[in-house]
């Protein structure tokens, strides 16, 4: 009787580690993760190809297998979780870029020169397009606007502003 005992907790955590691996191993991959102001964190696997649009006030993600639109001012942030460095480094380790407290105003320090920097509102109506000069700070404030969401390019980086 306690050798049945002891084989069926055996069996049992076989099964249970069984059943976690899966989870586990799914935790592990990379992901792009969308986090809405309502709380909710959609995810995606990086294996499905996620391909991210903007456009009339609208984050457009487009996967293998469905494409999902999300409109903006319902969008926190988007992020990227379990992405294993290359060790190829795209930008300059020097170039930063600051966004005030109030989350009004964004300024990029070290663009190369000829880079180009844009501002958008949430229906993707270009509002301004500045230029960089030299290596010195470019700064792109919504302060003077109208309260909304805003949208700021440049290169491979997008800023979402949003001004009460």
């Amino acid at each position: 009787m306690k050798q049945l005992r002891r084989v069926t907790r055996a069996l049992v955590a076989l099964i249970l580690c069984a059943v976690s691996l899966p989870s586990m191993a799914q935790s592990d991959s990379p992901k792009l993760v969308v986090w809405q102001k309502n709380g909710d964190k959609v995810v995606f696997d990086l294996d499905k190809l996620p391909e991210t649009t903007f456009g009339g006030g609208v984050l457009t993600i487009k996967t293998t297998t469905a494409t999902v639109a999300y409109q903006l001012s319902n969008i926190l942030r988007y992020t990227y979780e379990n992405v294993k460095e290359t060790g190829v480094e795209l930008q300059p380790a020097d170039r930063s870029i600051k966004i005030n407290e109030r989350g009004d105003e964004v300024v990029f320090r070290n663009l190369k020169p000829g880079s180009v920097v844009t501002l958008y509102d949430l229906r993707g109506q270009l509002l301004e397009q500045r230029k960089a000069e030299s290596l010195s700070p470019l700064t792109i404030s919504v302060q003077n606007r109208p309260g909304g969401v805003y949208i700021v390019k440049s290169d491979n980086e997008t800023i979402k502003l949003m001004k009460p």
